[in-house]
């Protein structure tokens, strides 16, 4: 008797126990419900690359937010602006602000200066700008001052280095022209640095006004004026400009005229030699910024990046179609050479 009681006791306090359980465990969902969601965020990226030619730096940029934890899909929304023409750029930037996204993440010079000119308190990432200084996007590569930093390719600088490879190239040459959109700030101070560059050197400098839409033309011109070799100074990044770059590489190609270009996809479409920084890394390194941001860091705090790797690419096979004989001394620094 006294053993069926405590039976009937125990079973009693397993069925209160099962209760207790269910009731913590309900209590535990309405309050999961109860709370907000997690934190989402949003970013603005001003890419003048559509993703259908551009997506190894897609790629580059969303893996390194995941590395930090910022997931597409998850807990962030990525806003892709796209314009097909620069004068879009501003207008697209102003009507993605009422999405009010925690940060702008913008590649190129000209993107960068649509994102300030549409915001001064919004948070603005940068990558691919020559000299942000220079261009007036920052006050100082130490302390930026206002609402972007970024990563600077150092586009400016490392063209009197391109200007010096091509010497070492054309040791006889007198000739040669740099090819730029003149009418952007930080080209006319490209072109300062490289007429000081091309005295030493012993070069006569000719200065090719080559807009986005006349830089085949350009270059066409200045050849057939004597210049003996080509620095094309913009970086071809843009769906159109890309595109271009590559017309670039097969005239000067066909018309036998060695040029030095700034990234080395230009070598892989046949160009002879570029030398500047790797675009990928770039990305990666301002998204690692952007990263931070989102974090809560403010950019008037994060130093400019400014690259301190650089690519030297050979392509040989083009070099042989042009009959020039590459240096052992360029040969020797090569990152890559295609054979």
């Amino acid at each position: 008797m006294l053993a069926a009681t405590r039976r009937a006791g125990d079973r009693v306090k397993r069925r209160e126990i099962l209760l207790a359980g269910a009731a913590g465990a309900l209590l535990l969902i309405v309050d999961a419900r109860a709370q907000p969601p997690a934190r989402k965020y949003r970013i603005g990226v001003l890419w003048s690359v559509p993703e259908s030619r551009s997506a190894p730096y897609w790629a580059a940029l969303r893996e390194r937010l995941a590395a930090d934890r910022f997931v597409e899909g998850s807990n962030l929304v990525i806003d892709a602006v796209l314009p097909s023409a620069f004068d879009q750029l501003r207008m697209l930037v102003v009507e993605r602000l009422p999405l009010k996204p925690d940060a702008i993440f913008a590649l190129t010079t000209r993107n960068t200066e649509a994102a300030l000119a549409a915001t001064r308190s919004m948070p603005i990432v940068f990558a691919w700008v020559g000299d942000p200084v220079a261009s007036g996007i920052v006050k100082d590569y130490a302390r930026p001052g206002g609402n972007a930093t970024g990563v600077s390719n150092r586009l400016l600088e490392l063209a009197v280095k391109r200007l010096e490879f091509l010497r070492e190239l054309l040791p006889a040459a007198k000739r040669v022209a740099i090819a730029a959109p003149m009418f952007l700030p930080e080209m006319q101070i490209a072109a300062t640095r490289l007429r000081e560059a091309s005295r030493k050197l012993g070069f006569e400098l000719m200065e090719v006004n080559a807009p986005f839409d006349a830089r085949v033309s350009a270059i066409q011109s200045a050849i057939k004026n004597g210049a003996e070799g080509v620095l094309p100074l913009t970086v071809y990044t843009t769906l159109g400009e890309h595109m271009t770059g590559e017309q670039v590489v097969r005239l000067t190609v066909e018309q036998r005229i060695p040029a030095i270009f700034a990234e080395s996809e230009m070598v892989e479409a046949g160009g002879l030699i570029s030398y500047g920084t790797n675009l990928l890394e770039d990305v990666r390194r301002a998204a690692e910024m952007l990263a931070r941001v989102l974090r809560g860091a403010k950019p008037a705090d994060i130093p400019v990046d400014q690259a301190s790797r650089f690519e030297l690419a050979v392509n040989l096979k083009t070099a042989r179609a042009l009959g020039i004989r590459v240096p052992p001394t360029i040969l020797a620094r090569a990152d890559r050479v295609i054979e």
